[in-house]
């Protein structure tokens, strides 16, 4: 069976960055993501000068509940076992708390909590007891402190951080290992906002935090972490 390393949100930025960093440590790696054209075009970039490795662009809107299932019907068909789970999709919203309404609430929460919540449940019923099972969920600083103009965006990651600490006490002692990552603001498309303008040129290049996260991860077997944060110097 071949060991694959799925992750979310693979089409651009800490996604990209991660799945390009996974493929020359020699993992084969399926990413995720919801426009097929956008996706295909990052897998021909991430693809090139390297011929081993096996990367897959699959399209899934782990929001939707019919698409995870295609995703794990597909992995189950081709004999693979996840290795890696990257949890990385999300998408972000800033506006004042008075100017919610019910799409707005639904749409950040599927994308940053209710689709982690399923892709993991998914992945975790299909892997096998004996086989271990790294879920990295990649949420943000926004999980940690409470945020004006974020209100909606940080109640769905305080929510997919609760979820990733029930997971962890739920999993304990066996062969599931649950990691955490809180990274500060990156320099993506994630702050391209109709109708705002954020200065992002002190943020964060993202290769050099998905650098980061995988040299944490991926360094020992013997080794793991369970929480990383990841800041720029002030």
């Amino acid at each position: 069976m071949t060991k694959i390393s799925i992750v979310s949100g693979g089409s651009s930025g800490l996604g990209f960055y991660l799945a390009s960093k996974l493929l020359r440590q020699g993992k084969n790696v399926i990413i995720l993501g919801r426009n097929p054209e956008k996706l295909s075009k990052s897998a021909e970039r991430l693809q090139t000068g390297l011929a081993q490795n096996r990367l897959i662009p699959f399209a899934c809107n782990i929001g939707y509940e019919k698409d995870v299932r295609e995703l794990v019907k597909y992995i189950q068909s081709e004999d693979m076992i996840v290795e890696y789970l990257f949890n990385n999709a999300g998408t972000g919203l800033f506006a004042k708390a008075e100017t919610s309404t019910a799409l707005m609430v639904d749409n950040i929460f599927e994308a940053n909590l209710k689709g982690m919540i399923l892709l993991t449940s998914e992945i975790l019923r299909i892997t096998p007891v004996n086989e271990e099972l790294t879920i990295v969920n990649i949420m943000s600083t926004s999980s940690l402190y409470g945020r004006a103009e974020e209100t909606v965006y940080c109640a769905a990651k305080w929510g997919a951080r609760g979820f990733t600490e029930a997971l962890r006490t739920e999993l304990k002692g066996t062969k599931r290992n649950i990691i955490a990552v809180y990274p500060g603001g990156m320099k993506t498309d994630f702050w391209k906002v109709p109708g705002q303008s954020r200065d992002i040129s002190g943020f964060m290049e993202p290769l050099e935090v998905a650098e980061k996260i995988l040299n944490a991860i991926l360094v020992s077997p013997k080794l793991m972490v369970t929480d990383i944060t990841i800041n720029r110097k002030k």
